[in-house]
C-alpha cells in the first residue's frame, strides 16, 4: 500500500464523497434507466445510507490517500462499526451527520416518492434485524458498513480497515462480531477471511423489493 494512505476518523466533510462511493457501488446500476429526478432521489438514498450507518455506529474510519499530486484528498474506503460497550461514543457519530440527516428529513416530508423509498428501506431493515437477532445476542460488536471504492480494490485497503475495526472491537471487550451482507455485495471477501456464515435467507425481498440472498457472518476476535 502507498505510504500516502492512512486511516483517520470520519469527518462531516467526508460524507458527500462517501455517498458518491455508496451510489457507485450499490445504486448506479439501478439508475441507468432512471429519470433525472429518480437519479437524484437515488443519490439522496445513498447519502441517507451513509448517514444512517454513521449515526448507528460508535466508530467510523476512512482510508485516505493524501498524495500531494492528487488534487483532492481521495477516500479509498470506510469502515463503520458499533461496539456495544462504547455506546456513549455514538453521540459523536450522530454529530458528524446531523446536517445530512436533517436534509434527508426535509426531503422526505416534501417528496412522496422519496418517502416511499424510505418506507421500503425501513421495512427491509426490520427484516434484516430479525435475521440478525441471534447473532446480535451472542456478539459484542457489529460491523455496520464496510465499503471500498472501486479504484482501490485489491490494494489492501479493506484488510487494513477491517483490521483497525477488529482491534477496536477487541479493546472494547467484544469476543466476536457480526455483519450483514447480501448477494448485491462481494461477500467473497468474508469467506476468504474465514468468517462463519451464521444465518442466511435465500431469494427474499431486499431494498426496493429486489430479490436477494441475505447473509449474516460472524467472526471470533
Amino acid at each position: 500500500m502507498k505510504d500516502s494512505v492512512h486511516l483517520r476518523a470520519v469527518r462531516s466533510s467526508d460524507i458527500a464523497q462517501l455517498a458518491t462511493i455508496m451510489f457507485d457501488t450499490w445504486y448506479a446500476q439501478d439508475s441507468q434507466e432512471a429519470t433525472v429526478q429518480q437519479r437524484e432521489l437515488l443519490h439522496s438514498m445513498a447519502l441517507f445510507d451513509v448517514a444512517h450507518y454513521c449515526e448507528t455506529s460508535t466508530h467510523a474510519m476512512v482510508a485516505v490517500d493524501d498524495d500531494p499530486h492528487i488534487p483532492d484528498m481521495d477516500i479509498l474506503g470506510v469502515a463503520m462499526w458499533r461496539n456495544d460497550t462504547d455506546w456513549e461514543q455514538g453521540i459523536n457519530q450522530k454529530d458528524v451527520v446531523s446536517n445530512d440527516l436533517n436534509a434527508i428529513a426535509k426531503l422526505r416530508s416534501s417528496s412522496a416518492q422519496f418517502n416511499l423509498m424510505m418506507e421500503e428501506f425501513e421495512a427491509d431493515a426490520a427484516r434484516t434485524l430479525e435475521l440478525a437477532e441471534a447473532a446480535a445476542q451472542s456478539s459484542g460488536a457489529e460491523l455496520r458498513l464496510f465499503m471500498i471504492a472501486q479504484h482501490a480494490r485489491g490494494l489492501g485497503v479493506g484488510k487494513r480497515l477491517l483490521g483497525s475495526a477488529e482491534s477496536s472491537m477487541r479493546l472494547s471487550g467484544a469476543r466476536r462480531y457480526y455483519l450483514y451482507t447480501d448477494s448485491e455485495c462481494d461477500y467473497s471477501f468474508y469467506d476468504h477471511r474465514g468468517m462463519t456464515r451464521a444465518t442466511q435467507a435465500l431469494q427474499v425481498s431486499g431494498p426496493g423489493g429486489k430479490i436477494v440472498d441475505k447473509y449474516i457472518y460472524m467472526q471470533n476476535l
